[in-house]
C-alpha cells in the first residue's frame, strides 16, 4: 500500500474511534468542548462532523482528520502521528490490517472523494463585493486598529470593514435571495428565510480576503467586551483560506514571511514585509501555495509562544521538503509575543 492510501485508510476511520484511542471521550457527531491539552475551552466549541470522520474547533481554529486529532492532541509530526495511529488502530507497520481492524469495530473504509466534507461552491465574488461596500469602517472600528500601531494607509490598503446592521443584513438578503447568502457562509446554522442571523457580531471588524484581486472570504474581529466566545469569526461551513494570498502571484516579492492571522500580516506589511497568513498556527498550505513559495526566502513570524515554536519546528520541515529555503525568525523583543506586539511596542501604541 502506498502512503497516499495508508493516509486515506487512517483518515477513514472515525473521531470517536480515534478519539478512544487517544483516551478521550469524543461523539460520533455534534459539539463538545475542545479536547486539546492548550484549550481550556470555555463552552462546547469543538464538532465533529463530515460523516465522523473530521473535526473542526471554532474557538481554537483547528480542524482536520484523524491523523491530525492525534498530531494535536500527542503533539507529534505528521508521519509519527501516522505511525502512532496506525499502530494502536491494527492497521499495524508489520501486518497494516485495517481490513480486520474495520470489520471488528463496524468501521467501513470510504473512498478519497468522500473523505471529507463535501466541496464547497465556488466563492461569490459579487456578493461578497456587494456585502463589503455596506461595511464601512466606523469610528470605533478605526480606533481600534490604531491602537494596534496600524495606520490610515494600512488600513484602507487592506480593505479593512466593519460589520453593518441588521436592516442593512435584511436589504441584502432581499437584494440577493436568502440562499445565496447562506451558501456564502454569512448566516448561523439556525437561520431561516423568516428568522435568519448573521455569524458576524454587529460592529466585529471585517477582513476581506482577495485572490486574484477579488474578494474570496472573509473572517471578523469582535472589539465588543460584551461578546461571548471566540475574538476571531470564520464564515459558516466555508474552507478557511490563506490571507494576503495575492502577494504570491507577485514575482517581485522574493521574500516572503508567514504569519499567524490577519492582524500579524498587515502589520508586517506596515514594516515593509511581504507576508501571508495562517487561519490558526495548525493550519497547513496547499501544494499550491507551497509551489508558489519555491524561489523565494521565507520567514516564519509565528507567534513566539509555545504552539509557535512548535508550528515552526513542522513547518520547517515542510518547506523543507518542497526545496523552499526557510528560516524561524527571532523574538524581536522580550516584550513581543507577536508581529503586531513589536509594532505596537515601537509605534508607542498602548
Amino acid at each position: 500500500m502506498g502512503a497516499k492510501d495508508e493516509i486515506r485508510a487512517l483518515n477513514s476511520l472515525t473521531v470517536h474511534v480515534v478519539g478512544n484511542l487517544l483516551g478521550l471521550k469524543l461523539p460520533s457527531r455534534g459539539m463538545v468542548r475542545c479536547p486539546f491539552p492548550n484549550h481550556d475551552d470555555g463552552k462546547p466549541s469543538f464538532e465533529v462532523r463530515g460523516g465522523g470522520r473530521r473535526w473542526i474547533c471554532y474557538s481554537c481554529d483547528r480542524h482536520g482528520g484523524s491523523i491530525d486529532l492525534v498530531m494535536e492532541v500527542r503533539g507529534l509530526s505528521f508521519p509519527n502521528a501516522m505511525q502512532w495511529l496506525a499502530e494502536r488502530s491494527g492497521f499495524g507497520v508489520e501486518g497494516r490490517n485495517l481490513r480486520s481492524y474495520a470489520f471488528q469495530n463496524r468501521i467501513a473504509t470510504i473512498p478519497a472523494s468522500t473523505a471529507c466534507d463535501a466541496a464547497e461552491t465556488p466563492p461569490d465574488h459579487a456578493f461578497y463585493a456587494a456585502f463589503l461596500a455596506h461595511a464601512q469602517l466606523a469610528a470605533s472600528g478605526q480606533n481600534y486598529l490604531q491602537q494596534r500601531g496600524l495606520n490610515d494607509a494600512t488600513i484602507t490598503r487592506f480593505g479593512i470593514g466593519q460589520m453593518p446592521s441588521f436592516d442593512v443584513l435584511r436589504s441584502l438578503i432581499r437584494l440577493f435571495g436568502f440562499a445565496r447568502i447562506e451558501a456564502a457562509g454569512l448566516l448561523t446554522q439556525k437561520s431561516t428565510p423568516d428568522r435568519f442571523w448573521s455569524i458576524f457580531p454587529q460592529d466585529s471588524l471585517l477582513f476581506p480576503y482577495f485572490e486574484a484581486g477579488e474578494i474570496a472570504y472573509f473572517q471578523a474581529r469582535v472589539i465588543s467586551d460584551q461578546a461571548d466566545g471566540s475574538r476571531w469569526r470564520n464564515l459558516n461551513h466555508r474552507q478557511r483560506r490563506l490571507y494576503n494570498s495575492d502577494i504570491l502571484a507577485r514575482p517581485d516579492v522574493r521574500r516572503v514571511a508567514i504569519c499567524e492571522g490577519a492582524i500579524d500580516v498587515i502589520s508586517a506589511a506596515q514594516f515593509g514585509r511581504g507576508a501571508i497568513g495562517l487561519i490558526g498556527v495548525s493550519a497547513r498550505l496547499s501544494d499550491a501555495e507551497l509551489t508558489a513559495l519555491r524561489g523565494r526566502q521565507v520567514d516564519l513570524l509565528l507567534d513566539w509562544d509555545t504552539a509557535g515554536d512548535k508550528r515552526a519546528v513542522t513547518l520547517l520541515r515542510e518547506l523543507k521538503r518542497f526545496g523552499i529555503a526557510a528560516t524561524r525568525k527571532a523574538r524581536p523583543s522580550p516584550a513581543a509575543s507577536d508581529v503586531n506586539d513589536y509594532l505596537r511596542e515601537v509605534s508607542g501604541s498602548p
